[in-house]
């Protein structure tokens, strides 16, 4: 069964990742941070990856907009979890679109 955990700002709430996924520490997580690239603020980002590291999860991360098709395939097949980051969702559809790895 999948999972889906959806959050506005995850290091405020990553206490409670570890109730709903179990013990994650050692899991691999692709962490996409495309969506903030156009952003001036980061710390969201900073503060996201942070939580994650001390919930012991590995991140590999995938930036969709100069990733080969091949590369976001392996990563995103070997991952436990995806970490969408936010920021500019429409950056974000602009960069999938442009590369054509939206379908």
């Amino acid at each position: 069964m999948r999972k889906l955990f959806l959050a506005s700002y995850f290091s405020n709430v990553s206490k409670l990742f570890p109730d709903f996924v179990g013990d994650s520490a050692g899991e691999k997580v692709v962490f996409i941070p495309t969506a903030s690239r156009p952003e001036k603020a980061k710390f969201f980002v900073a503060g996201d990856l942070k939580a994650l590291r001390k919930l012991g999860l590995v991140i590999d991360e995938l930036e969709v907009s100069t990733a080969t098709q091949n590369e976001m395939a392996d990563k995103i097949a070997s991952a436990d979890y995806i970490f969408v980051a936010g920021g500019n969702t429409f950056f974000l559809l602009q960069e999938l679109r442009r590369t054509g790895r939206t379908g």
